[in-house]
Parts: C-alpha cells; sequence; structure tokens
C-alpha cells in the first residue's frame, strides 16, 4: 500500500485553494524553509515563484501555523510595525515586486534583525530584481534567503487544474484531470491557458466535466500556442 503524499499545513481556504497544501517537487524545498522560519538568517526570507504557482496560499498557509499576520506591501511605516509587534514579529507581505512602500519594508526588516523576527516577503521574480528606489533597499533585497517555487511535476499540475476549475465553478472528472495533466507542458501558465480554453466552450452544469471535453479544450489550446511559437 503507498504511503500517504506529505502534506504541509493542514488548512481550509474556502474556494480559492485545496484544504491541504500538497508537497510536490516544484515546492518542496521552499516548504522545507518556510517550515524552519525560527532560523531565517536576519529574520527574514523571500519567496518567489512563477504566476499562478501559488505563492500566496503557501504564504496563508505558514502564517496559519505560524501565527503570522499578513499587512499590505502599501501600509504606513508605524501601522506596520505595531502590527510586527502585536503578532510577536511574525508578518507575510504580499506583491512586494508589484510596487511597496520602501519606508515600511525597511522598518520591518530592521524589526526583524534587531528585536528577532519573521518576515515573508512574497513577489515574482528573484528579490534582486524587485523595484526599490533606495540602493540600501535593494542591497537587503539582494541579500534576503530565498525560497523558490518550481514549475510543477504532474502530481502537482492534477491538484492546480483541479483548483483552477473550481475557481471557475466546474468540476473535472479524473479521467479528464489526468488526460490534461500527462499532456500539458509542465507550466502553470499553461495550466492556466487550457483552463481559460474550457471555461470559454463549456456550459456550466452539476455534473464534472468529462473527457472530451478537455480534450477538445486542450486541442485549441495546443492550436493557439502552435500558432504563437509560428509567428
Amino acid at each position: 500500500m503507498n504511503a500517504p503524499q506529505p502534506r504541509l499545513f493542514e488548512f481550509r481556504m474556502g474556494e480559492r485553494a485545496p484544504e491541504t497544501l500538497v508537497v510536490a517537487s516544484a515546492n518542496r524545498d521552499a516548504a522545507r524553509l518556510l517550515t524552519d522560519w525560527r532560523a531565517w538568517p536576519g529574520g527574514a526570507l523571500a519567496l518567489c515563484g512563477p504566476k499562478g504557482s501559488g505563492k500566496t496560499h503557501l504564504a496563508l498557509a505558514w502564517a496559519l501555523e505560524a501565527g503570522a499576520r499578513q499587512v499590505s506591501a502599501a501600509s504606513a511605516p508605524d501601522a506596520a510595525a505595531a502590527v510586527f509587534t502585536e503578532a510577536g514579529g511574525r508578518l507575510f507581505i504580499d506583491d512586494v515586486d508589484a510596487g511597496a512602500d520602501e519606508a515600511m519594508l525597511w522598518r520591518v526588516l530592521d524589526l526583524a534583525r534587531g528585536q528577532g523576527g519573521a518576515v515573508l516577503l512574497v513577489g515574482s521574480g528573484e528579490p534582486r530584481s524587485w523595484p526599490a528606489a533606495a540602493p540600501d533597499l535593494r542591497s537587503r533585497f539582494a541579500a534576503l534567503a530565498v525560497a523558490r517555487l518550481g514549475e510543477p511535476d504532474e502530481a502537482l499540475l492534477e491538484v492546480v487544474l483541479r483548483r483552477i476549475c473550481r475557481e471557475q465553478f466546474s468540476q473535472l472528472s479524473d479521467d479528464a484531470v489526468k488526460y490534461v495533466a500527462r499532456r500539458l507542458p509542465r507550466t502553470f501558465a499553461a495550466a492556466h491557458d487550457w483552463a481559460a480554453e474550457l471555461d470559454a466552450s463549456l456550459v456550466k452544469a452539476a455534473k464534472p466535466v468529462a473527457l472530451p471535453a478537455a480534450r477538445k479544450a486542450l486541442e485549441k489550446a495546443q492550436a493557439r500556442w502552435g500558432a504563437a511559437g509560428d509567428g
């Protein structure tokens, strides 16, 4: 009998995510670093990965496990510092790469390093590429320890496909999700692209999406990818 697949933090996130986070090759190293949050160098860690790779879901799972609070990337320094204190130094800040209050980031990173804490900064791309006008903050970004999310393997891709379709109020049959996961490129972008094709052509119904509809959406997506490559 096969051993159960390992899980990270058990959590419920409503309709936007699975009830549990599956640990697979794409996120195993990141999961290990997050579970060891008490040992983050300087009290901070950067979590980065491709769009749609589950960075926010993983960060929320960590927050539930560690008792951390989320603050907006646009928060004022004093407000973020107050939450830092209330949360015992455990914070996470999402979308740091989309433009954040630099004075706030500098303040909480200083607090984490000086007082002890665990601040998780989440964004796409490597931290050294995150925008910062202040040279000192760019240096702090570049010095962060980094947890990276990779592209999915087949097992994780099945989970991702089910999650995306659930967000679109569809349910995939077992044979449909296995068929698509075996044939899709192993990227989160491809999963979202295929799901968009399915959603555009699907008449919503209570029953699960069957294999013919899934195959047709895959063929349309593949034809579009081929046309883009030819161009």
